[in-house]
């Protein structure tokens, strides 16, 4: 994982989701915490963007339930490559996530969709820095 108080450049999250309105809606929802968001519809999409980057992400935010590859495979795929990478997953179904064999593993988290603009955002912050708020980011917004 990259240390974002050792270097200029912003949070880096490669959001992933197969619906291509939710990519534009989370984007759009992420924008006051100032981060570079790279986005992908696919995890095989997602792989080949991370693959051609050349350099570790902060977060990988994903869609648990995808076709071909899902947020859990692309997460090893990419852990495989980064290990400790922090991956927040985002699911209308929840309680998925909790049966005997589908436990979030350590850098792990997930929202849960529906969400607000200030959830994720909030979601976000928590899962890198710990608190609700980025370091000097303004409050995020309540709605979009």
């Amino acid at each position: 994982m990259t240390d974002n108080n050792s270097r200029d450049s912003r949070l880096t999250i490669l959001m992933v989701d197969d619906e291509p309105p939710v990519v534009k809606i989370v984007t759009r929802m992420l924008a006051p915490i100032g981060c570079e968001i790279l986005t992908a519809t696919s995890g095989e999409e997602a792989l080949a963007i991370y693959g051609t980057r050349g350099e570790p992400i902060d977060l990988l935010l994903t869609d648990l339930h995808m076709p071909m590859m899902n947020g859990r495979a692309l997460a090893t795929a990419i852990r495989n490559l980064q290990p400790g990478l922090k991956v927040l997953y985002l699911t209308g179904r929840c309680d998925e996530l909790f049966g005997a064999e589908n436990e979030l593993e350590p850098h792990e988290a997930f929202v849960e969709k529906p969400m607000t603009p200030a959830g994720i955002c909030e979601a976000v912050s928590l899962h890198i820095y710990g608190t609700l708020a980025p370091p000097s980011a303004p409050a995020p917004p309540a709605s979009v």
